[in-house]
């Protein structure tokens, strides 16, 4: 990370590079911010590079989900939904990153009562057969509790 960082910091003047590649850089550095845990420069540079269109469709679901995971930290509940739904609708690179969406899809319904989307969210996110350790854990955990659940 420390060597992305020192190339990353070696730009000086970002609005030189071609609009795809400043889309890329901007998205970056709010990636190396989220590693740091600076959510607001982390959320500035996202944005940043979502404005500026991603070369990459897949890329550009990805971003949109980090910003929906970013507002959730934030505890902005609404924003954090429209982010994940676009990302769902834009398209994620792989397995993991769906099943995480759906997930937080999952959480958000159920913070807001709507326990039969949650429970569809939840489905979803399961049929994925996701393999990373956290995810797997936070179906395990959510399936324990989702049962219980009216609707």
């Amino acid at each position: 990370m420390e060597g992305a960082e020192k190339v990353l910091n070696s730009i000086w003047f970002p609005n030189l590079l071609y609009k795809p590649i400043r889309s890329v850089y901007y998205t970056l550095k709010g990636n190396v911010a989220m590693m740091k845990q600076d959510f607001a420069t982390a959320e500035k540079n996202m944005k940043k590079g979502l404005d500026l269109g991603m070369p990459m469709k897949e890329a550009e679901g990805a971003s949109l989900l980090q910003m929906g995971m970013l507002a959730v930290q934030k505890n902005d509940l609404k924003q954090a939904e429209s982010y994940i739904r676009q990302a769902i609708r834009k398209g994620l690179p792989d397995k993991e990153n769906q099943a995480a969406a759906y997930l937080q899809m999952c959480s958000l319904m159920m913070n807001k009562r709507e326990f039969r989307a949650a429970k569809d969210f939840f489905r979803k996110a399961k049929a994925l057969k996701p393999t990373t350790p956290e995810i797997v854990n936070q179906i395990k955990q959510l399936e324990k509790y989702i049962t219980r659940v009216p609707g």
